[in-house]
């Protein structure tokens, strides 16, 4: 009968010490979990201020104003070239020699 009552009084023992011990384990998972979800909500309004930022920077006011400060000055239309548009074939494939199938690469100066 005592080493029954001895028995019980070590489980009762060690139950309570696996009680306390997934207290304290649940306690600090849940300030760890606190801290996660401030850090969460602290990047979610940085990511809110930076869509902002954004969104203020590619306005085109902001841009000429940015380019003013650099000191760029706005290009006239008439200073603008156009270069034709280049056929993605032509562009993509080696010129070929039609006598030997060779790849030919045109002189330094280009053709006229």
């Amino acid at each position: 009968m005592r080493l029954a009552v001895g028995v019980l009084a070590a489980l009762l023992v060690a139950a309570a010490l696996s009680l306390i011990t997934a207290q304290h384990r649940s306690r600090g998972l849940f300030v760890d979990l606190e801290r996660a979800q401030q850090q969460a909500r602290l990047l979610d309004a940085e990511g809110d201020r930076l869509r902002i930022e954004l969104g203020r920077a590619a306005q085109s006011a902001s841009v000429e104003a940015a380019a003013r400060q650099l000191g760029l000055k706005p290009v006239d239309g008439k200073a603008v070239v156009f270069l034709p548009a280049v056929p993605a074939a032509s562009a993509a494939a080696p010129a070929r020699d039609a006598a030997s199938g060779n790849a030919t690469v045109p002189a330094a100066g280009g053709s006229k």
